[in-house]
């Protein structure tokens, strides 16, 4: 059966899309990309990660994010069933060791600190250049579940409105006090924007436009073929 990171890729590929695309698009990582398409879930930090990424990336592919992630969550019960093999053995090993890794964290860089204060103190008494001792370098691993956190971070903080016609309407929108939008959609056209807080719309057609606030339908932007000025859209929903 085909995976989650399988359909992914395919999606993607169909659609003649690089991974470079898929960044510039959604603002999540590359390290995520390939993790999610390669299906190496378990080396994000928690399944709300996955799951947040999952979703955004379904979206931009024109998927249906919640079925994406029950295919997640059914691959993810598999695997559970099934005895893990030595790759993955290895990647769980790696993974746990990880987040060992982090809990020392804090110790390490307080002993590092301590040894560049000792050492810097010794030359400077000694009449030379102090030396500077670089941090150690972050593993491939400790590198994708920084990506991660991050990449979720930006996705909890951005508000993503996504507008469908289902006739032809003109349709203005102002993003946290900047214009985004001052367009003609035909019927059936839908387009996206994000904002860190709110969205300002003008609609030509209210009952003809449908919105979306992070996937959820708030609702057409009016009745009839009104004009509809000033509606706004935030965290709190669609007021008017």
């Amino acid at each position: 059966m085909e995976s989650v990171g399988e359909l992914l890729r395919r999606e993607r590929e169909a659609q003649e899309k690089s991974i470079d695309d898929v960044v510039r698009a959604t603002r999540i990582s590359g390290l995520t990309i390939a993790a999610l398409e390669e299906d190496r879930f378990s080396m994000m930090p928690a399944m709300v990660y996955v799951k947040g990424h999952l979703r955004t990336y379904a979206r931009y592919l024109g998927l249906d994010g919640e079925e994406i992630i029950e295919k997640y969550l059914r691959f993810t019960q598999q695997q559970e069933d099934i005895e893990p093999d030595e790759w993955e053995t290895v990647e769980l090993e790696i993974h746990e060791q990880t987040q060992r890794s982090n809990k020392r964290a804090l110790w390490i860089t307080g002993a590092l600190a301590a040894v560049v204060v000792v050492v810097v103190a010794s030359i400077w008494w000694s009449g030379r250049s102090p030396v500077v001792v670089p941090p150690p370098e972050p593993t491939p691993a400790q590198q994708l579940q920084a990506a991660a956190a991050q990449d979720t971070l930006i996705e909890w903080l951005t508000l993503e409105l996504t507008a469908v016609a289902r006739e032809r309407t003109w349709l203005r929108i102002v993003a946290d006090g900047t214009p985004v939008a001052d367009v003609t959609l035909d019927a059936g056209d839908q387009r996206t924007w994000q904002a860190d807080e709110r969205f300002v719309l003008d609609v030509g057609n209210g009952g003809g436009l449908e919105l979306y606030l992070d996937g959820v339908f708030l609702g057409t932007a009016g009745a009839g073929t009104r004009l509809v000025e000033g509606l706004v859209v935030d965290e709190a929903g669609m007021s008017r």
